[in-house]
């Protein structure tokens, strides 16, 4: 004899079915909710760091400027003694 389910046995079916769905989609969704806490902790963490790396290369490139300076001033210097030298061999 063959297995014909009643209407009820196979609306019992589907409401299981409906709530093992739901209960696997809830532990997904709270899966998902906790990678993007830690995706946006991680985030904040690298914005944070390249928050300091750009104020440490502002940082060198004060230092570049200031001994490019005084480069230059030497170099002006050196000119300048290069210039007394030639002048006084003639």
């Amino acid at each position: 004899m063959l297995f014909n389910p009643t209407p009820l046995e196979k609306l019992t079916t589907l409401v299981t079915d409906l709530l093992e769905k739901q209960v696997a989609l809830k532990a997904e969704i709270e899966t998902l909710r906790s990678e993007s806490a830690s995706i946006r902790g991680n985030e904040q963490t690298k914005d944070a760091e390249i928050q300091r790396l750009h104020g440490a290369l502002a940082s060198k490139d004060e230092e570049i400027k200031m001994y490019s300076d005084e480069l230059a001033a030497k170099d002006a210097e050196i000119e300048t003694i290069v210039s007394k030298i030639e002048s006084l061999l003639g």
